[in-house]
């Protein structure tokens, strides 16, 4: 067909005028969406979700019924426009006729009404529009065609590079695995057959496939992350089988392909996919009950990962990572089950029965076996501090996972139940005037979460290299930066914590500072478990930058294994200084390493006995009013100063992992240079 021959075609004409109406048509369906969406804020995902796939859905219909109807009937005020430019044919010039009458009653129709300026303006458009967009019919077709033909390319490649990852470098997994598998698959209710491979092409794990779907999983993934964060991630992609999605995601990639002039159907795709994903995480957290954390900490460390290797998946691919990542974690950490009004009646009713029940079987059970139970439990008791908050680098722009972090480190001390502090260190989020707005709102989390807010300094510095007035001012002024952190209606901090566990050069020095704190209400936290977390911590970090998978895992079991040690270390200065076990202060960093090992460190703790309770209740303890006078350069445990004031010889500390170590006294060496 010529170019001639194709612009005066009439299905072109009714193709390019289908194509000019689906602009206001589709924007019309956003605007539903985007009001219906409004109004379901409440709902769940899953509602959402099928209403943004609907609206999906009637953006395709309402111009497949367009051109449908043009086809049937013509359109008279097109072919009108058309008689201009060529000779009218028999067919269109019945419809010019049509025309001619119809514009003819119209003008006369507007004469003898209204001649107002409204109306004025009206004609005129009226007129434009008959006089030109007719003319842009073939163009529109013909940009429409070229851009249908790239952007069905790109679909093409992204379904080879799809194939690529199920055929190339992927292989079955372990026997184990395989079998965890199999019980995921019946748990969450999937009938089709599906199969699950590692790859070493990938970095997340996708879903990939209709009627033969496989699971394709990273091969260092199931040494990065714990098992059971990796089985709420297959969870995830499971769930994408057993709904369809990759079949619905297949037909949005041909949505946007067919409409990819449209920023309405690119934005509804967007709406479709984030209710897609969100819907797929409640169903993960309804077959993982009480797994928030564990979930919202896999996908942290996936995002992490994807941002590490900037790898994209395709768009026809559903991966675990999907969606908007921080709205998905925000979401899965403050999920509530829903429950309607007489469902939560008929709940309380059994729940006061079951309690009754099980008071009055406490108090009337006589077994001794339960009351020494009772009593063996809890003896012990940690206060924890963590130094310093928001978890950034001072020297650095805040990392992208800190909010993540942030807000899965504040989750699992809910989880656990542990009334942590954090010892704000201003610099980090202030020049001294005003705040940086993304780190400030990185430590407000804190705030809002309901934890205790202390002062470091404004610097992180030491006392033993700063004068006692210069040191003074610089807690100060973070005492200026809490307080605008705060704001009027928070509770303001009654506690400070030394950097570096430093109390100065001198004794003069160090009352100094104590009666300035005293006189501003605060009361200085006396550290008895202090430990180099903050080295494996740092070892931790610069093996997640390299993807360094073994090392990461190396690092997790040493620095489990190290506070092991560091517990025996410290219980035993307690059963030597005092014969008993007194309530005990650890200071830590709010880091990564502390986040992905919470669930195991805070289980060996509870398992060794000890209950967490707060600064304060910890430091009421007698033993806290020990006198000692310690100042030097170093920053040590209060056991070390109780211990060195009795003129008692140090107990032998547990050394730090030789790898954690040399990592920490390369970037010494590097930092010299």
């Amino acid at each position: 067909m010529n170019i001639e021959a194709f612009a005066d075609s009439t299905r072109i004409a009714h193709l390019g005028w289908t194509l000019i109406h689906s602009v206001w048509q589709i924007a019309l369906v956003s605007a539903g969406l985007l009001l219906a969406l409004r109004i379901l804020r409440n709902s769940s995902a899953r509602v959402r979700y099928v209403v943004s796939v609907s609206a999906l859905a009637i953006s395709l219909i309402f111009p497949v019924l367009t051109f449908i109807q043009f086809s049937t009937q013509g359109e008279s005020y097109s072919l009108s426009a058309y008689s201009n430019l060529r000779p009218a044919g028999e067919f269109e010039r019945q419809y010019l006729r049509t025309s001619e009458s119809a514009m003819a009653e119209a003008r006369e129709s507007a004469a003898a009404t209204d001649t107002s300026t409204a109306q004025g303006l009206f004609s005129a458009l009226s007129k434009w529009l008959n006089g030109y967009l007719p003319n842009l019919a073939p163009i529109a077709v013909l940009i429409w065609v070229l851009g249908v033909a790239l952007f069905s390319l790109r679909l093409g490649g992204g379904f080879l590079q799809l194939q690529k990852y199920r055929t190339e470098a992927a292989g079955e997994v372990e026997s184990d695995w395989q079998d965890s598998f199999e019980r995921l698959c019946h748990c969450v209710g999937v009938v089709q057959t599906v199969k699950i491979l590692r790859s070493a092409l990938v970095q997340t794990p996708i879903a990939i496939g209709i009627f033969k779907p496989v699971i394709i999983v990273p091969a260092s993934l199931f040494l990065q992350i714990s098992p059971r964060e990796l089985e709420t991630i297959i969870a995830h992609e499971l769930v994408h089988i057993r709904r369809y999605d990759p079949l619905v995601n297949i037909a949005q990639c041909v949505i946007e392909a067919l409409f990819f002039y449209h920023p309405a159907v690119w934005w509804i795709s967007a709406q479709v996919r984030r209710e897609r994903e969100f819907a797929a995480d409640a169903d993960v957290l309804e077959i993982f009950e009480d797994s928030h954390v564990t979930y919202a900490r896999a996908l942290a460390n996936l995002e992490e990962i994807r941002l590490r290797t900037d790898q994209q998946m395709p768009r026809y691919a559903t991966a675990a990572n999907g969606g908007n990542f921080m709205q998905r974690i925000q979401r899965i950490l403050k999920i509530k089950t829903e429950a309607s009004m007489a469902n939560s009646a008929w709940t309380a009713g059994l729940a006061f029965l079951l309690t009754s029940a099980f008071l009055l079987a406490i108090f009337s059970f006589s077994s001794s076996e339960l009351v020494n139970a009772q009593k063996r439990s809890g003896t012990r008791k940690l206060a924890i501090g963590f130094v310093g908050i928001p978890p950034l680098d001072r020297t650095a722009n805040p990392p992208k996972d800190s909010d993540a972090t942030a807000r899965l480190l504040i989750q699992e001390l809910k989880e656990h139940k542990v009334p942590a502090i954090g010892f704000l260190t201003g610099s980090m989020v202030s020049d001294g005037e005003k705040l940086f707005p993304v780190r400030a709102n990185i430590a407000k989390l804190w705030i809002d979460a309901g934890f205790e807010l202390g002062l470091g300094g404004f610097k992180h510095i030491w006392l033993y290299h700063t004068p006692a007035d210069e040191y003074i001012a610089n807690i100060e002024k973070n005492e200026a930066v809490a307080k605008q952190l705060i704001g009027e209606t928070g509770s303001q901090p009654r506690h400070f914590s030394y950097p570096y566990l430093n109390t100065g050069r001198t004794v003069e020095d160090k009352a100094k500072v104590e009666a300035w704190l005293a006189s501003r209400g605060y009361t200085s936290v006396k550290y008895t478990f202090d430990n180099n977390e903050w080295m494996y911590s740092y070892a931790y970090d610069m093996a997640r930058n390299d993807n360094d998978v073994n090392t990461m895992k190396e690092i997790r079991e040493a620095y489990l294994d190290y506070m092991s040690r560091m517990f025996d270390h410290y219980e035993a200065y307690s059963q030597e200084l005092f014969g008993r076990d007194i309530p005990q202060t650890m200071v830590l960093t709010p880091s990564r390493l502390i986040t992905d090992t919470a669930d195991e460190f805070f289980a060996m703790a509870a398992k060794r006995g000890y209950t967490f309770i707060t600064i304060d209740e910890a430091q009421s303890d007698p033993a806290y009013k020990t006198k000692e006078d310690f100042t030097g350069e170093a920053g040590i445990s209060w056991f070390e100063r109780w211990q060195m004031a009795k003129g008692r010889p140090l107990l032998k500390e547990p050394g730090v992992d030789q790898t954690v170590e040399r990592i920490w006294k390369e970037k010494q060496v590097s930092a010299k240079k």
